[in-house]
């Protein structure tokens, strides 16, 4: 069986204990963490669709998203 698809994944912690022992948590429960951002309680990296749930349940994990990529442009691009 083909292993599933892993995407960017956004996850915003409480604050209530420190966002890298929720990262900690979070790689047990099979997420792939690339950056923890810690001013703002934010741990990003890849995860498959159906892991969401499980995440979500780690402590002190508020909301777990899928990542959108922006590309706003070179500076000095006009305006489309």
């Amino acid at each position: 069986m083909p292993q599933a698809k892993k995407q960017s994944l956004i996850i915003t912690t409480s604050g209530n204990r420190s966002v890298k022992d929720v990262a900690r948590d979070l790689k047990d429960a099979g997420f792939d963490v690339e950056e923890v951002l810690e001013a703002i309680n934010v741990v990003t990296g890849k995860g498959t669709a159906d892991s969401k749930d499980k995440l979500r349940s780690v402590q002190d994990v508020v909301d777990v998203e899928e990542d959108h990529p922006i590309d706003i442009g070179p500076p000095g691009a006009p305006i489309s």
